[in-house]
């Protein structure tokens, strides 16, 4: 079995991720990988860092047909039996790589939650013959695909994985680095700064617990709004209890440092960081965005509140932090949930996909 996994992405992201988690189980599977990737990306460099073998395009937009027409020619030289369509910038330039002769099959994976665009371009990349199956994230995007898609069958669910392993014991590396009090709970959030990460709520529920808790905030992540994050920070005069940290490539080793996970998104395929929590045994509090109830379970797994409630989300840190008892009930009842997302599953269950689409 030859897969070629395509991808557009300049940043390193969730995501980005999951494809590497999906190519490491694969490899142990004696699946023939090779990934199709940005020039100059940050999967790039990790395939370089990686010894992954790889082949980077211009992907200049989602009409580039230099980059479909190269798509064609790696997929014919590597005799791919399915490309594997990680991004949208990708899926675009894969359907007209078939429109241009590439017959190779087409997967998909959808890990947002917002509808397709009502379109005839997007009716034409959705609805491509040649994608076989449409891998959603979890069941909310499932049910949002299915609503544009023509054959409904062939959107299916295969959840998110994570690597059980992959987190130590507390190394007090955030505390040292900013010179935080031991008394003092950090409190963090690990998401990209975007528009659908809902920064201005967590921001409102800082403000509100105010000095209820002694606390120091982290903002763990980088992207296109830190600015105007950071502008919003100021103006609520909070600069003293939020920390930006930037993008941090040893998130392995700081989230067993936190005392509180906070997730505050609008939109969320699934919320693999919720995940991360689970795994390090640091409490979740959390939006019920997208797939995220699929995940969470409120007063078991973590503590959940509507999008966009500042009030509701600031009560769910201060309890999460103030009630011992839930607390631990809630790191346990985690801690075992997440024995369910691990990335071998993930792994074996696309394989799956990729078996029976080879066989009709």
């Amino acid at each position: 079995m030859r897969i070629i996994h395509l991808s557009a992405e300049k940043t390193w992201r969730g995501g980005e991720q999951q494809i590497a988690y999906l190519i490491d189980e694969l490899n142990n599977l004696n699946v023939e990988q090779l990934v199709v990737c940005r020039k100059g990306s940050s999967f790039e460099t990790y395939c370089i860092n990686n010894n992954i073998p790889h082949k980077s395009l211009g992907f200049k937009n989602q009409f580039d047909l230099n980059s479909s027409l190269k798509l064609k020619t790696i997929a014919k030289d590597f005799k791919a039996d399915i490309i594997h369509i990680h991004s949208s910038h990708a899926h675009a330039i894969a359907v007209w790589a078939y429109y241009l002769g590439n017959k190779t099959n087409l997967v998909l994976s959808r890990k947002v939650d917002f509808p397709i665009s009502k379109n005839f371009l997007s009716n034409i990349k959705y609805n491509c013959s040649a994608i076989k199956k449409i891998i959603c994230v979890s069941d909310a995007i499932k049910n949002i695909m299915q609503n544009d898609i023509d054959d409904k069958s062939k959107c299916i669910t295969i959840y998110d994985g994570i690597d059980l392993s992959k987190f130590k014991n507390k190394s007090n590396k955030l505390r040292t680095e900013f010179n935080i009090a031991d008394d003092v709970k950090i409190i963090a959030s690990t998401a990209a700064l975007a528009d659908h990460k809902d920064y201005p709520t967590l921001i409102e529920s800082i403000k509100q617990i105010g000095e209820q808790l002694n606390a120091h905030y982290f903002f763990i992540g980088d992207g296109p709004l830190r600015n105007e994050i950071q502008e919003l920070v100021q103006k609520n005069n909070l600069q003293h209890k939020i920390t930006f940290t930037g993008f941090r490539t040893d998130i392995n080793d700081l989230l067993p440092d936190l005392d509180v996970f906070v997730l505050s998104s609008k939109t969320e395929g699934l919320g693999s960081s919720i995940l991360d929590a689970y795994a390090c045994k640091v409490p979740v509090i959390c939006t019920n965005a997208g797939g995220i109830p699929e995940i969470v379970t409120h007063e078991l797994t973590g503590l959940m509140s509507s999008v966009g409630d500042a009030n509701a989300l600031a009560k769910n840190i201060i309890r999460i932090v103030k009630d011992d008892g839930l607390r631990s009930k809630i790191i346990g009842n985690a801690f075992e949930k997440v024995k369910n997302f691990d990335k071998k599953i993930m792994a074996e269950q696309t394989l799956s996909v990729y078996k029976n689409i080879i066989s009709v």
